[in-house]
């Protein structure tokens, strides 16, 4: 069976930019392969829970290349919704 069969919390490292009126808007995700994924727009930002993984903190909807997806920032860590296939 292909597709997703379930979720982890994937903490990541995140090269982040804290604006003059002190928002913080994520630019990059590294992967814990060394991969740099630069995120191509912020979509949304809210507070929210994931209900997958656990966890609570700002939700961001970003967009990389064609994917949407979430980054979490629990602070002071961040992560994703990893796939497991």
């Amino acid at each position: 069976m292909k597709g997703i069969t379930d979720r982890i919390k994937r903490y990541v490292s995140v090269t982040a930019r804290m604006d003059e009126d002190g928002r913080v808007r994520p630019l990059s995700i590294q992967w814990y392969d060394g991969t740099t994924y630069p995120i191509d727009e912020v979509i949304n930002m809210r507070r929210a829970s994931s209900r997958r993984v656990g966890g609570d903190g700002l939700c961001y909807t970003i967009r990389i290349g064609e994917k949407t997806t979430y980054l979490y920032y629990e602070d002071p860590k961040w992560f994703v919704e990893e796939v497991i296939a």
